[in-house]
């Protein structure tokens, strides 16, 4: 918009007359040059991939939740230069309004991953095939998520180290943690003050808005003894996440990482750069370089000391076994060589499996319709004040943790609630696309909001059995990806599944949920001909409306001497000098709770491991 680039100027050069004329331009303007402010790609470093040097000390490969942490803590040290490449672009406006989180998803700035068709799981989806997005742009998938911060549970890090990840424990975590957060409400709280930071660079904030059915939600978990969770760890309990907030727009690693590097002479960022092949010497087994692709140049740069790849759950593998690092059997079968290091690459894929079936409709007497003036009323109140409900997420960062086995602390069971206003079709739209429901599947939920406001249960296992994995489609760097999820696939998981849907019943029970009149709706399926509420139905329904969270972990294992893990504690790739992974994949096991604050932790872990290891050194 010119009037973002040309300072002064008047993009509608009409002249006023009076106080009220100029009153009206002035509240005209004001509101242009807050949408300028809005997700200026002028916060962000420049795109430096035509300029670039022949050898850097690190490369980054990926600038997302972990890579542009591990970007901005190494350009601390003045004497080294840093490279950080990135596939994608700066992040859109669209991205930064955080009630347009589902408008992202199969944009431009997704790399809009699909797993393989699979018996029994995602059928009421497109194509039958479980959407997997991930953010291809700075901040990755901090870019395009929920925003909700979440730790997990001390126990999944102390579960970690127990298994010979040294250096991983909860109390290990815990400082890189806090040293990522800029969490100004702990001021108010003493009881969440030692367990948060304050002068990090990733501001963390609750939701402001004024959603009713927020409160609501929070009472009715009350109601069956839950307790309100004030710290924001995932025990059990009921709690409004925090979220990676600043002041009501989204903060994604890029904002708060690499702009306050912006124009630093030790570091240039690529933007557009797809990394297409870690240059790997086959005789020390020392990585020296990379080669990727930026428009139709394939361009190489060295490295005097490491490459770092922190690009992902999915792409992290792909380039690693594109590079002849994993599975030696599958490495040849892509005719790829030579085989630098036979490590089992792209297995042990997990992520938090959900289900979209349990439905309840509310309000059902009186319900009251979007008001027509509430999309301009939602955009002056951002604009102006970065507040309303484009600043918000409706109901979803409502969480309840539970647990199926009756432990007292550690929750098995995550639940998300959505909230689908009545007659909002824009909003389901948006939502069923996101997830990739099928036209049919989708109906359930338009012709539910036709009638109602409609609040859907989301039951969220927290530490499923099943693994999946992943694997070359061919030795072509630009070809996806083949990816088998393996959800639901150990009856244990179906079996908690099933538990967790109980909690609908025993929600619809309590007096706040009555007064909402809500009552829990039949999807259907052409699949499902058994009883509505039968174990049965719900499973159908699971496997139906039943997908992932979108938090794939896991597939380059963390591990001391498991045969099973890709890197060790310190994150360097096994039997490869010169190359860390670090990013969600090196979990090895997922977390109990939303993952991108785990990963944000881990780019800060690894900056401080490569740190010592070079300046030690």
């Amino acid at each position: 918009m010119e009037a973002c680039t040309i300072a002064g100027a008047n993009p509608c050069p009409g002249h006023v007359t009076g106080m009220p004329g100029i009153l009206f331009s002035n509240l005209i303007q004001t509101l242009m040059v807050s949408q300028c402010a809005l997700g200026s790609p002028e916060i962000y470093p420049e795109n430096e991939s035509h300029r670039l040097k022949s050898t850097y000390d690190f490369i980054i490969v990926g600038a997302g939740s972990a890579g542009a942490v591990i970007a901005n803590r190494l350009s601390e040290i003045d004497d080294w230069n840093i490279l950080l490449l990135e596939a994608g672009g700066d992040p859109p406006v669209t991205s930064e309004i955080p009630a347009f989180l589902f408008n992202t998803i199969g944009s431009s700035i997704d790399w809009a991953y699909k797993a393989e068709q699979e018996e029994g799981i995602c059928q009421g989806m497109v194509d039958k095939q479980c959407y997997l997005p991930r953010g291809k742009v700075l901040g990755g998938s901090s870019t395009i998520n929920a925003m909700l911060y979440v730790r997990g549970h001390r126990r999944d890090y102390d579960n970690w180290a127990s298994s010979g990840n040294v250096g991983w424990s909860y109390e290990d975590v815990l400082p890189y943690f806090k040293k990522s957060e800029d969490m100004q409400a702990v001021f108010k709280n003493k009881n969440v003050s030692k367990l948060h930071g304050v002068a990090g660079l990733l501001t963390v904030e609750h939701f402001v808005d004024a959603n009713p059915l927020k409160p609501v939600m929070v009472d009715a978990w009350k109601e069956l003894g839950y307790r309100y969770i004030e710290e924001g760890e995932a025990t059990i309990g009921v709690m409004k996440s925090f979220a990676t907030l600043r002041q009501g727009t989204r903060c994604n690693t890029a904002k708060a990482f690499l702009s306050p590097i912006k124009g630093k002479k030790n570091i240039h960022v690529a933007k557009f750069s797809h990394v297409t092949k870690i240059l790997i010497d086959p005789d020390t087994k020392t990585a020296y370089g990379v080669q990727f692709k930026n428009g139709n140049d394939l361009n190489t740069v060295k490295t005097s000391k490491e490459i770092i790849i922190s690009a992902g759950s999915i792409n992290s593998p792909q380039l690693l076994m594109l590079s002849g690092i994993g599975p030696r059997e599958h490495l040849e079968e892509m005719g790829i060589k030579p085989i630098i290091s036979d490590l089992p690459v792209g297995r042990n894929l997990q992520d938090h499996f959900i289900h979209f079936g349990l439905a309840f409709s509310v309000l059902r007497s009186k319900p009251q319709p979007v008001p027509p003036q509430i999309i301009l009323d939602a955009t002056y109140a951002l604009f102006t004040g970065r507040k309303g409900p484009f600043s918000a997420i409706g109901i979803t960062d409502v969480l309840a943790f539970v647990s199926t086995e009756n432990d007292p602390d550690y929750p098995d069971i995550e639940f998300h609630h959505v909230h689908l206003p009545f007659n909002d079709s824009h909003l389901i739209s948006a939502l069923t696309k996101s997830i990739g429901f099928s036209p049919t599947t989708a109906q359930n939920y338009l012709e539910l909001g036709s009638k109602s406001d409609v609040i859907i249960l989301v039951p969220t296992l927290l530490r499923p059995k099943s693994r999946g994995t992943i694997l070359l489609k061919s030795s072509d760097p630009f070809d996806k990806p083949r990816i088998f999820t393996h959800y639901i696939s150990d009856n244990e998981d179906i079996e908690k599944m099933l538990k967790a849907t109980e909690y609908a019943n025993r929600l619809a029970g309590t007096n706040v949920m009555k007064s909402l009149e809500a009552k829990l709706e039949k999807l259907k399926f052409a699949n499902c001909d058994a009883e509505f509420g039968s174990k049965k139905y719900l499973e159908c329904a699971m496997r139906n409306v039943g997908s992932a969270i979108f938090h794939p972990v896991g597939t380059c294992k963390m591990g001391a001497d498991d045969p099973e893990a890709v890197v060790d504690p310190e994150l360097r790739v096994k039997g490869v000098k010169g190359l860390r992974v670090a990013d969600a994949s090196i979990m090895p096991t997922i977390i109990s709770g939303n993952t991108n604050a785990a990963v944000i932790m881990i780019g800060e872990k690894a900056s401080d491991l490569l740190k010592e290891s070079w300046i030690k050194n």
